[in-house]
């Protein structure tokens, strides 16, 4: 039976072996510690010898690993140069990025649409799903790019902007003063996760009057009054914010704490990678000016009975 090097797995080696840490390699290549773990073990596992030696405070090469180590930096050169030769006979090459449904919004589609121009030798596929599917998706080679929110005490990945979030219901929601009314997404996101820990740290009383659907879905539903939703500040149109209204100034909510939007990716050669950096680069300086409490819409007409 023949066996066959995984490139992923040689610049997970090749990267730990530069910094001599799991962590750090994970950090500059954008995926999650683990992941380069499992890397290294299938390649060791292939090989049937150990790279690293392991101390509770240190990393080194063994032995083999370093034998290895000129192997895997020729195979390294060699496959990134007929990656490129590829990219210049190839017309059209597939990029598929993978878009938390709290991250992708207006701006956000109009970096995506300038960067197809600016690559258009690059077939740029955009799936957007939940943070959890998306990384899932990343870590199974089902996608090569990964744009997710993080909450703040994790790490990995390459930090892109802060997500700030607020509570926002329409001015016409009446509701008992006993309970919130709450509008999330499906169980298994993780803003609504952080919402009901929130909430139950407050103590405050809480039903679900609309879960599901997608981030126009829900919006929708608070339009029409049905709760209040929590939600990212750059969610919202100008005409949303005519129709909704910071329900945080009027009714007692527990403060939601801003996460990292970050990517992670799969790519290896030099086209796709230098479309990721001008990707990065364009949504760490998308500016979002949002208005000032006095500029929503009144809340003259939210009751509780």
């Amino acid at each position: 039976m023949s066996l066959y090097l995984d490139m992923h797995s040689i610049e997970a080696f090749l990267k730990v072996a530069e910094l001599n840490s799991f962590t750090l390699a994970a950090e500059a290549l954008c995926i999650t510690q683990s992941g380069v773990t499992v890397k290294i073990q299938k390649l060791e596992n292939m090989l049937g010898y150990p790279l690293f030696h392991r101390t509770p405070r240190h990393i080194y090469l063994s032995p083999q690993g370093e034998v290895f180590l000129s192997r895997a930096k020729s195979l390294m050169v060699a496959h990134t140069s007929a990656l490129t030769t590829l990219n210049i006979c190839e017309n059209t090459q597939n990029i598929k990025i993978g878009i938390s449904d709290h991250v992708l919004d207006i701006p956000l589609m109009q970096t995506i649409k300038s960067i197809r121009q600016t690559y258009s030798d690059l077939m740029i596929e955009v799936k957007v799903e939940s943070s959890s599917k998306v990384l899932h998706a990343l870590e199974n080679k089902k996608i090569d790019i990964a744009i997710i929110t993080q909450d703040g005490d994790k790490k990995g990945g390459e930090y892109l902007r802060n997500e700030n979030y607020r509570w926002y219901c329409s001015p016409t929601l009446v509701f008992k003063q006993d309970k919130i009314p709450l509008i999330t997404l499906r169980e298994s996101c993780r803003m609504r996760k952080l919402i009901l820990d929130l909430l139950l740290e407050a103590r405050t009383p809480w039903f679900d009057s609309f879960q599901g659907g997608g981030m126009d879905t829900i919006i929708a539903a608070a339009k029409s009054g049905l709760g209040i939703v929590p939600l990212p500040e750059t969610a919202l149109t100008v005409s949303d914010l005519k129709e909704l209204t910071d329900a945080s100034h009027f009714v007692s909510l527990p403060k939601i704490p801003s996460a990292h939007i970050v990517t992670y990716n799969n790519c290896l050669d030099l086209r796709s990678r230098a479309m990721l950096k001008d990707l990065a680069l364009a949504i760490k300086n998308q500016t979002v000016k949002m208005p000032d409490a006095d500029k929503f819409v009144s809340l003259g007409s939210l009751v509780t009975v």
